[in-house]
């Protein structure tokens, strides 16, 4: 995960910062709530559908039971992140939690296309199902409610972690549904427009997709350790150089170790007489109050040293 290192130990300065870990027993304890409330609803949404004849709803249980099987992949994988660092895992388990959230993308977009595929299938054969309306109203409402407390819930932490973020995109999805459903259950009971159903699911499948492929690119980038923002790169050597003495910014990298933990590696060549460790300290607390880094290494070189090449 790290660039590699080159060049004599003598004219390095190493500074490592430590990460913090202070905010994620908060949106664990969130994800265990919503996902608690999502069970409750899924039994409540199998009974519904049982006694009500309803295929929505039974489709609708198992897009629930998906979204518990994300939540409970998330928590496991936040989990294991919280684990120690070892010899070989000098970063710990953090990466586990953007893979979680690479198969929650997955997962969403299967989703999306399972949703296409049979409210598709329902408008072209103009099948027409035979349900008892108050009972799916009942039980659209209820997981309305539900969904609702869940998302308020999670929204305030969704920046803070791609799992949250997913489990998010899920309840919005669940949300929908739960509004499709109650318009459905109205025109079951008032006009029998059977077919509001499958039209409104095309417009959910289609919003899911799009949030699907959102949260996918964001966790493959990370995986690819590319940088959080272009811009970024740019900004901070931008603001190396206009630091006194510096005379040359050199293999610069910068990436995601998971969500809201940023790294940076960088070369430093400095004129003779900033080549000290004031100038080390000076620049790691400018970087890191402007630009927030939880793990930096930062190498100072002397004016006459020169380095092989990193290649990439």
């Amino acid at each position: 995960m790290h660039p590699c290192h080159h060049g004599q130990v003598l004219s390095h300065q190493h500074h490592h910062i430590g990460v913090a870990e202070g905010v994620r027993p908060l949106y664990l304890k969130k994800l265990q709530i919503a996902m608690a409330l999502a069970v409750v609803y899924l039994i409540v949404q199998s009974v519904g559908a049982y006694f009500s004849d309803s295929l929505a709803l039974w489709a609708d249980a198992g897009h629930k039971l998906a979204d518990i099987l994300a939540m409970g992949l998330a928590l496991g994988a936040s989990w294991l992140a919280s684990l120690a660092t070892s010899k070989r895992k000098t970063f710990g388990f953090h990466r586990l939690e953007i893979l979680a959230a690479l198969i929650n993308g997955i997962a969403l977009l299967l989703i999306a296309l399972y949703i296409l595929y049979e409210a598709g299938e329902r408008l072209l054969r103009g099948e027409v199902i035979e349900i008892k309306g108050h009972v799916m109203f009942s039980v659209a409402t209820i997981g309305l409610l539900l969904n609702l407390v869940s998302a308020i819930l999670l929204y305030p932490s969704r920046e803070m972690n791609l799992n949250v973020k997913g489990a998010l995109f899920h309840l919005m999805t669940d949300i929908a549904d739960s509004v499709s459903t109650l318009l459905a259950s109205l025109s079951v009971m008032y006009f029998h427009w059977f077919w509001v159903d499958s039209a409104l699911s095309l417009v959910i499948a289609t919003l899911v997709g799009f949030n699907a492929i959102r949260l996918f690119k964001e966790a493959f980038h990370i995986l690819l350790e590319a940088a959080p923002n272009p811009h970024l790169v740019e900004a901070i050597d931008h603001f190396i150089r206009q630091r006194p003495g510096i005379l040359d910014v050199h293999d610069l990298h910068l990436w995601t170790i998971t969500t809201g933990k940023t790294a940076l590696l960088v070369h430093v060549k400095v004129n003779s007489e900033h080549f000290h460790s004031e100038t080390v300290e000076e620049l790691e607390h400018s970087l890191r109050a402007h630009f927030d880094l939880c793990h930096l290494t930062l190498q100072l070189e002397p004016e006459v040293f020169h380095e092989a090449p990193i290649p990439f």
